[in-house]
């Protein structure tokens, strides 16, 4: 059996705090810590593959096979009591908390994390690690138990297939595979930098790296300890943490600094030196043991404090990362330590059984009743809902009945230009001209000899380029265009979709000399709110997220801002002046039920089309000196009453509602 080594609990012991640190994302005069602190999983993969390999090599070399039941049953009593604790624990959480639509991507990551397949899952729904909404997936961190278990799968099959056909062969097949494997990484991250990071076949390699050096001890022993080596390793490792950045092509060639300090660690590091005695400290090594439960439990704690917490900052920050020591710590100690040890194993076993019926249980409820849209009832009636969904549900239709001659104005814009183009069209007087509505949303556009190409990011965006690239195109459409409405997210500050103002200075040059009009947002909240979830944790109206929110600021000099198209003639129609000139006690917040927003930033089309009548109708001065009056027309009776019932103290069922 092999010695207990404290110095390896110290090493994992610096690789969870930086993870935690990273994830908590402490901020000291605007800058961000330890944007570096994700390379502990690197760390942690090293370490993992270093003590699975030694311990399946011994057992290879001695008895001549591998005990897979009794090698599997090690890792469940391992990895599943603290995991299905934590699963038990955010359940119910998860339930008060999430929407239908989070609910339900909480359900599939638990599902997935059942199979060991969560890197998988995550990778396949577009989940950006380390980007903001990717901070309120509960289970996100789960990817990496996944790639340890594939790997757990893969390699003992690897080894037995080896020493079986290939004999003295293990080196070298090993040598062979970690190669591959680090060559598909480096070639991956390049063209699809998330597939490199949740892949199994872009980090075995790490995983490997320990296997070599666990190989190498099996046969020949424990290297000597050498200080400056172990020293060396540590510097790799704390400079890695502290000097990688969140654009750091990652995993990649810089990987390799990581990898190799801990493999030096590993390997040189003892109490005959330095570098052993810190890491084998009594401080690191408790933390380094406790290091299974602080993962898991960290990223679920900081997902639902983020998801409550209006203003996450350095002291909810410290109180997360409080609880998450508090509850870490009471697990290893009640759950993990015992379970894994415990001589009972029928009793684990049946537990562990019926505690995967419950989960799946669970599961396949949250996923079969669609995360329980009735939870949202209470602050979003069901009607308004559906009123929503059809209003919304209209947009690809908008472009059906194109008539030839007409004059054309052209709605353009990102995944906003939808409910912006059906809130529109009741205002543009279409007895003078013809809408033509057209979302860039997730395509690549390109202006190239004369034309514009607009090829889709995944096939589910098609519905939205090929029509972009199909109408951008015609130039009889563009011949008769006489205006261009752009609705973007934050037109002057949103980094992706740079190419927008190009694009309108290109329609305009093949254009029947059209004015061009950019819609200002109006409020909204930062990424990792939700207005609905908002509503939904504290059972209110649409009046929190006004209240809450964060942009835009009143006066913003936009000719400052980033992406201003100095070199462009257009007009600025700034919809928050317009209808209520920033002062948020006279903002509507809500249209027949339907909150301005639902997610952080995307006005819903019941909404829009209420706050745009409800300025034609006040503001008609202000719009005809701008040139806008001459594209839309003031609502019609109809419409004036949806506005006119907008007011405050109006009934009790009112279309509109101000801000409270």
């Amino acid at each position: 059996m092999k010695a207990y080594r404290p110095e390896i609990d110290g090493l994992r012991a610096i690789s969870v705090i930086g993870v935690i640190l990273y994830h908590a994302e402490f901020t000291v005069a605007g800058h961000t810590l330890l944007q570096g602190g994700y390379i502990g999983v690197d760390v942690f993969f090293v370490i993992s593959g270093f003590l699975i390999s030694q311990i399946l090599l011994t057992e290879i070399e001695a008895t001549g096979r591998i005990d897979f039941l009794r090698f599997y049953a090690r890792r469940a009593r391992r990895i599943l009591p603290a995991l299905f604790t934590v699963i038990f624990a955010t359940i119910p959480v998860a339930y008060y908390l999430l929407l239908p639509a989070e609910l339900i991507d909480y359900a599939n990551s638990l599902g997935s994390s059942l199979l060991f397949g969560s890197n998988i899952y995550f990778y396949f729904t577009a989940a950006q690690y380390g980007e903001p909404n990717a901070l309120l997936k509960p289970f996100l961190h789960t990817w990496s138990l996944s790639v340890e278990e594939q790997f757990y799968i893969g390699f003992p099959l690897l080894l037995l297939i080896v020493r079986r056909h290939l004999k003295s062969r293990f080196l070298p097949c090993v040598l062979v595979v970690a190669a591959l494997s680090f060559i598909w990484c480096v070639i991956t991250v390049r063209y699809d930098q998330q597939q490199a990071f949740y892949s199994p076949l872009t980090r075995a390699w790490e995983l490997l790296a320990g296997t070599l050096l666990a190989y190498y001890e099996v046969r020949r022993g424990r290297p000597r300890p050498q200080p400056f080596l172990a020293a060396a390793g540590l510097v790799l490792v704390l400079g890695s943490l502290i000097l990688f950045k969140k654009n750091t092509v990652h995993p990649g060639l810089l990987t390799m600094i990581p990898v190799i300090g801990t493999c030096l660690v590993l390997a040189f590091a003892s109490r005959e030196n330095a570098i052993g005695r810190l890491l084998a400290s009594r401080p690191a090594a408790l933390t380094g043991l406790v290091s299974y439960s602080l993962y898991l439990w960290h990223y679920p704690v900081f997902a639902f404090w983020r998801s409550t917490s209006l203003n996450f900052d350095n002291s909810d920050k410290f109180l997360a990362i409080a609880a998450t020591v508090l509850v870490a710590v009471a697990s290893f100690v009640v759950i993990e330590k015992p379970l894994r040890h415990t001589r009972r194993s029928r009793a684990l076993w049946i537990t562990l059984s019926s505690s995967v019926a419950t989960i799946t249980a669970a599961v396949l409820s949250a996923i079969t009743m669609a995360g329980f849209p009735h939870r949202l009832d209470e602050v979003y009636p069901p009607l308004a809902q559906a009123n929503e969904a059809q209003l919304e549900s209209t947009f690809l239709g908008l472009n059906d009945n194109i008539q030839d001659g007409k004059p054309i104005i052209f709605i353009i814009g990102d995944s906003h230009a939808r409910n912006w183009s059906i809130a529109l069209k009741n205002y543009i007087d279409t007895d003078r001209y013809q809408i033509v509505a057209l979302s860039y949303l997730n395509c690549m556009v390109e202006i190239k000899n004369d034309s514009v190409k607009a090829p889709s990011r995944a096939s589910i965006y098609d519905k939205y380029c090929i029509p972009f690239e199909r109408y951008i195109n015609d130039k009889s459409l563009l011949s008769r265009t006489k205006a261009i409405f752009l609705t973007s997210l934050r037109p002057f500050e949103y980094s992706v979709n740079p190419f927008r103002f190009e694009l309108l200075s290109w329609m305009k040059s093949h254009s029947d000399d059209a004015r061009i009009f950019v819609f200002g947002n109006y409020f909204q909240l930062d990424e990792l709110h939700s207005c609905l979830g908002l509503m939904f944790q504290r059972k209110s109206d649409a009046s929190i997220c006004l209240r809450s929110a964060s942009y835009p600021p009143a006066n913003q000099p936009l000719a400052q801002l980033p992406f201003f198209p100095s070199d462009l003639a257009f007009t600025y129609v700034d919809i928050v002046k317009l209808h209520c000139d920033y002062d948020k006690e006279k903002c509507l917040t809500s249209s027949r039920g339907v909150p301005f927003i639902t997610d952080w930033n995307h006005m819903t089309a019941e909404f829009l089309t209420t706050l745009i009548g409800d300025i034609l109708e006040k503001k008609t001065a202000d719009l005809r000196s701008d040139g806008l009056l001459d594209f839309l027309v003031p609502p019609h009776a109809g419409q004036s009453e949806r506005t006119a019932s907008s007011q405050p103290n109006a009934g009790p069922t009112p279309s509109a509602s101000p801000s409270n």
